[in-house]
């Protein structure tokens, strides 16, 4: 066998990832008014829907804080509130997720610089009420505040089995096209769509003296299967390393892990098997499914077993002897859109054949990349030569390749998503 030597060719691909959506919205909403509320803002002010009697419209969104398609879609929602504000347009965001925080709720206006109100819904009162269920999800009240629109925002980001999406380009824009109907007094042409996003993380009732419980087996299975990545500055959107933040997952958790998608995990086991499986068996999933029926609940707190210990940022045990940059520079990606694979050719430096025990991708911002590809390059190969990457002799090809796809786009007809700053 070989030793390594050479050129390691690291393929980056950039993705926004998230979970997926099962049934059609309902329209049991349609054509409900909407009876007057007051819930406080995260700032701890009061706001009513009687404090809009003068907006023509308004517009109700679910958002929830860890939800990737919640977070894709802020900034839209907020570009959204800014573009109608003038017609008469009044938004209003709403956080009905028990685990969301309020300086959690503070933070997300401030990333996705949403200017309307945000207000968070305790017991999930409102949402029970409309009968809102996932995020991000929108209502549209007309004149007399009943609800004339529901369901997602646009088709271009979502879920399907085994992954999330990002279309290159929005090929329907519902809620921009409803309120422009409804602006123009025309009927709206499609009042109900399917809200593609996360269960909204309810208040549930925990059955008393349940079988199955967080402490004793859930907090368990979850450190087996979980708690590697949904821990802090990990790729998870959220943590499970602890009850409360769990709770508030448990019918979401519920659904991706029914529908295969969580874990991620794809080798097919009748082929071969893996150390380091993490995929779920079927009395594993059944265990999680009686746990959420019976209300998720905790249990006795003194049977939780030992948190699951991490060596730092690092998967691998003691952390790395060398570690490898992919480049230079910060790499910019975009806040929307997609990103084809970026392709880095690294030097290892190495003048003498190493031998290589264990490799580790560290990303340096997890929020924006999906997963990265790893090919060993020995001196000589042209392996990927050619290919965009991020590399100084690329950046002119790269630079001619996106202006080329700009053009084309334009003759399309379709539109480029803005860069938001580097991530």
């Amino acid at each position: 066998m070989r030793h390594l030597s050479g050129l390691v060719l690291i393929a980056v691909a950039c993705s926004l990832a998230a979970s997926s959506a099962r049934a059609a919205e309902s329209s049991s909403s349609l054509g409900k008014k909407v009876s007057d509320f007051s819930i406080q803002d995260f700032r701890g002010k009061a706001h009513t829907l009687a404090d809009l009697k003068d907006a023509k419209l308004v517009v109700i969104a679910f958002v929830g804080v860890e939800c990737p398609l919640s977070k894709l879609y802020g900034p839209r929602l907020a570009e959204l509130a800014a573009q109608y504000s003038d017609k008469g347009v009044a938004f209003v965001g709403v956080d009905s997720n028990r685990q969301d925080s309020l300086s959690e709720l503070a933070e997300y206006a401030k990333v996705h610089g949403i200017k309307f109100p945000l207000l968070k819904d305790l017991n999930n009162s409102l949402a029970d009420e409309i009968g809102a269920t996932r995020n991000p999800q929108v209502f549209v009240l007309d004149r007399d505040r009943a609800v004339r629109y529901v369901g997602r925002i646009d088709d271009q980001y979502g879920f399907q089995t085994g992954s999330g999406y990002a279309k290159s380009r929005i090929n329907e824009r519902d809620l921009s096209r409803t309120l422009d109907e409804m602006l123009a007094d025309k009927p709206v042409s499609r009042p109900t769509t399917e809200a593609i996003g996360c269960l909204i993380g309810r208040v549930l009732k925990p059955q008393d003296n349940a079988e199955v419980t967080y402490s004793n087996q859930i907090a368990r299975l979850f450190q087996k299967h979980c708690v590697e990545c949904h821990r802090p500055e990990q790729i998870g959107p959220f943590s499970l390393q602890n009850y409360e933040e769990a709770v508030g997952w448990a019918e979401m958790i519920d659904e991706v892990v029914q529908d295969n998608r969580m874990p991620p995990w794809h080798p097919d086991p009748k082929y071969s098997h893996f150390a380091n499986d993490i995929s779920l068996s079927k009395e594993e999933k059944a265990l999680i499914h009686k746990w959420v029926e019976a209300g998720a609940p905790e249990g006795d707190p003194q049977q939780l077993p030992e948190p699951r210990q991490f060596a730092g940022g690092w998967m691998m045990p003691g952390g790395p002897d060398k570690v490898f940059y992919m480049a230079e520079e910060p790499v910019d990606v975009p806040a929307e859109g997609t990103v084809e694979y970026r392709y880095y050719v690294v030097d290892t430096g190495f003048t003498e054949d190493k031998w290589v025990k264990v490799g580790e991708c560290m990303p340096g911002n997890r929020s924006v990349v999906h997963h990265m590809i790893v090919f060993m390059k020995p001196p000589g190969n042209d392996l990927f030569s050619g290919r965009r990457g991020g590399n100084r002799e690329n950046a002119e090809e790269a630079k001619a390749e996106e202006g080329k796809k700009e053009k084309e786009v334009a003759k399309e007809g379709g539109e480029r998503t803005p860069e938001r700053g580097r991530r």
